[in-house]
């Protein structure tokens, strides 16, 4: 069974249901992520099996789907 870790990050200009499902595709059959939740304004909580997907390709993925991610917020893993 895999170990799971899980990460929270703060991604600006995710306000819209249509730059949500934005960013759910780009998680979409990536190696190594077991769920993306989007939690409050503009966050994401992230499960990821760290064998797969490393927290630093998450945020890669992230800035290549068009987003920034939020510096000022608490981020990282869980």
């Amino acid at each position: 069974m895999a170990d799971y870790e899980e990460m929270e990050l703060g991604i600006d200009a995710l306000h819209t249901d249509v730059t949500e499902e934005e960013l759910k595709a780009a998680f979409k059959d990536l190696n190594g992520i077991h769920g993306v939740r989007l939690v409050r304004a503009g966050g994401a909580h992230i499960i990821y099996n760290p064998l797969g997907i490393t927290p630093e390709e998450i945020r890669a993925v992230v800035r290549q789907a068009g987003f920034a991610i939020d510096t000022s917020q608490k981020t990282g893993e869980l």
